[in-house]
């Protein structure tokens, strides 16, 4: 065989091995494209009680790829995981609430995941709402249970966290209008009343209770049982006056809201049996102040017990059409107190008529 010959021989020989190279890597990457494809197009199992969803803050992709298999929503975690790193969306998956109405494999539902959806929900706290009522509350808008609020309310750790130096957030949860994410937890809840309750007392209402000689707590206390009482504004300094008037002779507070923040069925009207329940938060058997707040008061009772009216008055009695009048003697505030009474009798007499 001459030279020539070899030659085309050892390049014949060269050419096949170079188109059985390209060739195997052809099929390795149809090979990977298919995988890839039949694995971020695995089917998935939504129910129709499973069309929303929530993905708690914090959560990485193993957690959640966890959380979908124990929903059963998807059966093996492993291979959606290794989706979400194919699809180039390992580290894009968001906390929240979710809607996988129109999911139906890896693909839409790692896509679904990794859009951010994040849903406020509006929640309107009423001035004078205790921590239980807020629980309920919350819970009923977003996505959690009263239990789960209530247990923080004492929380000693998250209390100190928080730099409260309080038995409980009684007193501390801001009433106001917020716009939580559908995903808040009852912590974040907390955390965000609070920080609003800090915003809005401000460093001269600090200053000022600071100069009274008066705790944050106290006033808050004294504010607390203004609320209670007031349906008026413009009488909340003067309320606030007749307590601390009363502080300052030692004399019982004698105030009714403190009855119902330890009756188990109020609000309600009060019998006599109800003042003589042994509390320490029953001012008609205990001089002082409560222990603590007995709801969450908003700022204009709070401006009124750090800015009180400076007035003589030890009593007040209610009007009738949300008011009080208020007195300096015992026997004006008896007189005032016969004629509401007549004019509540006046009313049932007239209610029973119309029955």
């Amino acid at each position: 065989m001459d030279k020539l010959k070899v030659e085309r021989i050892k390049k014949f020989l060269e050419d096949v091995n170079e188109n059985n190279y390209v060739f195997v890597a052809i099929i390795l990457v149809a090979i990977l494209v298919t995988l890839r494809l039949f694995i971020i197009f695995t089917p998935v199992n939504i129910h129709p009680q499973q069309m929303k969803i929530i993905i708690p803050k914090g959560a990485n992709l193993s957690q959640i790829a966890n959380q979908l298999a124990d929903q059963g929503i998807l059966n093996n975690p492993k291979s959606f995981v290794l989706a979400a790193h194919l699809m180039l969306k390992n580290r894009q998956m968001k906390a929240g609430f979710f809607n996988l109405q129109d999911v139906r494999d890896y693909r839409s539902l790692i896509r679904t995941l990794s859009t951010s959806q994040v849903h406020t929900v509006k929640v309107m706290i009423p001035e004078g709402y205790q921590a239980k009522q807020i629980a309920q509350l919350v819970a009923s808008h977003l996505n959690f249970e009263a239990h789960e609020f209530i247990r923080l309310i004492d929380d000693k750790s998250l209390l100190t966290d928080l730099g409260i130096e309080s038995p409980t957030v009684e007193g501390y949860l801001f009433p106001e209008t917020y716009y939580f994410n559908d995903s808040d937890t009852p912590e974040d809840v907390i955390r965000r009343m609070i920080g609003h309750f800090n915003e809005m007392v401000t460093d001269s209402v600090l200053q000022a209770i600071n100069a009274s000689r008066r705790t944050l707590h106290e006033v808050l206390t004294l504010a607390s049982i203004v609320e209670g009482e007031c349906m008026v504004d413009d009488e909340r300094p003067l309320v606030a006056s007749v307590y601390v008037n009363r502080l300052k002779k030692r004399m019982r507070l004698e105030s009714d809201p403190t009855i119902q923040y330890i009756i188990p069925d109020g609000p309600r009207r009060l019998l006599k049996a109800d003042l003589e329940i042994q509390s320490p938060y029953n001012t008609y058997r205990n001089r002082g102040l409560p222990p603590g707040p007995i709801n969450n008061p908003g700022i204009k009772s709070i401006l009124a017990a750090t800015w009180p009216a400076e007035t003589g008055y030890l009593y007040m009695v209610a009007v009738g059409d949300g008011t009080h009048s208020f007195h300096n003697d015992y026997d004006s505030f008896l007189r005032a107190k016969r004629q509401f009474q007549r004019v509540r009798r006046q009313v049932a007499r007239n209610t029973n008529k119309g029955k």
